[in-house]
């Protein structure tokens, strides 16, 4: 007999309702760009509690921002009419520990960067060695001469290193290896220094950062086994999950010998660069044993051509799980590569060949990007953002800038200092990140996508889109 799910008045899908009625224990739903993984998730929380397979305090949701946690708990309640227990990682563990804590300021880490190298440096014959020979200051006046030295890119190295320790599950232990392994002796010194600052002002003052809570809560479940209701854990974009979430993931499921039920699209992992992990997804079956993988590979959002212009694209990367993804929607043409030296004039032109009752996003590989737009356009359906903050969302249009080849283009080239390789997996295949990002962008639009690009010096990508079928050149 046909059982059919409603959510949001949509009806869904046979590939949509598999893992919901096969109902394993342990899933991983593959889900590509615009194929209803929400529309999924619901669905199974509304089967289970409307078949009495579940309780609803039995059912814990997690999800990776604060606005998805809220849109997930909206979404249950209009469809499940009940509220389900909806967190993020770091407030799942807070309730976890369930003692009177307090948090550090979210810019501590900052603060004890900013005081080290204005003055706790000089402390410390090594570390005074250290922040000389790192910003190359010899001689007599170091200290005029080291107040003129740019900082910036020293300080956000440092930081970048300190959050992928911490979010890749290293400890204090580990410290000795990275000397061991690293020529980067000065360097370690800075950042050996600055995290045991780090750490003391916030045993001093009885602080925890957002890290911190899920270490606790591991701590809290391995030692002391505390009670809790939940059956049914169900993750939302699983693709961005750091080694220290999963840890928590899996003691959890292993405390109540809970069912796991997570959800994304590896083709759109795209925060390496803070943590997440895509091994995590590739290998779930690894972890948790004799799991089930969906995939749901029809999409409601994009055409047919633009979703094999993506697909073939993004399966360069050798490491991506292979989907088929289908539409029932066709657009000739979808991607038009704009060749226009001045990014605000090409803006100005594109919009007037679309409605302005239309959906538009403007999309920038960085802040910088957008920040070199005139963004005072009196049209209430524009929208400007970097890709990473349009993940999630969709519009008619998207307009991507700065489709150039340089350090700063598009795909951005600048490499990562040699030292973050000690705390984050190095990528294998060039630019695999970027193109899970261009990818991204891509997969934004229902209708078209327009790519800027300069004719002298066009992104490596956008060479490697030309010619290929349903790709226009546009000449405003």
């Amino acid at each position: 007999m046909k059982q059919d799910i409603i959510v949001n008045n949509y009806y869904l899908d046979e590939e949509q309702k598999r893992p919901i009625l096969d109902n394993p224990k342990y899933s991983l739903i593959i889900a590509g760009a615009g194929s209803g993984k929400t529309l999924t998730l619901i669905g199974k929380l509304k089967y289970m509690l409307a078949n009495n397979l579940i309780k609803k305090e039995e059912i814990c949701c997690i999800s990776f921002t604060n606005e998805a946690v809220e849109n997930l708990k909206k979404n249950i309640k209009t469809n499940c009419h009940v509220d389900i227990a909806t967190f993020t990682f770091h407030k799942l563990a807070l309730t976890l520990i369930d003692d009177d804590l307090s948090i550090a300021p979210l810019d501590l880490q900052d603060e004890i960067i900013d005081d080290f190298f204005n003055n706790k440096f000089l402390e410390n014959l090594y570390t005074t060695k250290s922040v000389y020979s790192l910003l190359n200051i010899y001689g007599l006046f170091k200290n005029w001469q080291y107040q003129h030295k740019n900082l910036k890119p020293w300080k956000k190295i440092i930081k970048q290193f300190l959050n992928l320790y911490s979010s890749n599950a290293f400890n204090k232990e580990d410290w000795s290896n990275f000397f061991k392994k690293s020529a980067k002796y000065h360097l370690l010194i800075i950042l050996y220094a600055i995290y045991n600052l780090y750490e003391k002002t916030k045993a001093l003052n009885n602080w925890l950062d957002f890290d911190d809570l899920i270490k606790v809560a591991i701590q809290k479940i391995k030692n002391d086994k505390p009670s809790i209701p939940y059956k049914l854990f169900i993750i939302d974009e699983f693709q961005d999950t750091s080694l220290l979430r999963f840890k928590l993931i899996e003691e959890l499921v292993k405390l109540n010998n809970a069912s796991l039920c997570v959800c994304g699209d590896d083709y759109q992992s795209i925060y390496h660069f803070s943590g997440s992990d895509i091994d995590l997804f590739l290998n779930f079956s690894k972890y948790f044993k004799d799991a089930k993988i969906y995939k749901l590979e029809t999409t409601y959002r994009n055409s047919q051509e633009l979703i094999n212009i993506a697909g073939n694209f993004i399966l360069k990367n050798p490491q991506q799980v292979t989907k088929k993804l289908h539409s029932l929607i066709h657009i000739s043409n979808p991607v038009k590569i704009i060749y226009q030296n001045d990014s605000q004039q090409a803006i100005e032109k594109i919009l007037k060949l679309i409605s302005k009752d239309a959906s538009v996003f403007i999309l920038g590989r960085t802040h910088y990007d957008l920040q070199k737009c005139n963004q005072d356009i009196n049209n209430k359906n524009i929208r400007f953002l970097t890709i990473h903050a349009a993940k999630g969302l969709e519009a008619d249009y998207v307009i991507v800038l700065n489709m150039t080849n340089g350090l700063y283009g598009f795909p951005n080239q600048k490499k990562d200092n040699i030292i973050l390789s000690l705390v984050k997996k190095e990528l294998t295949f060039p630019f695999e990140e970027e193109r899970r990002l261009f990818y991204t962008a891509l997969t934004r639009a229902k209708k078209e996508v327009y790519l800027i690009t300069n004719r002298m010096n066009p992104s490596i990508f956008i060479k490697e889109l030309l010619h290929k079928e349903n790709v226009k050149v546009v000449h405003l």
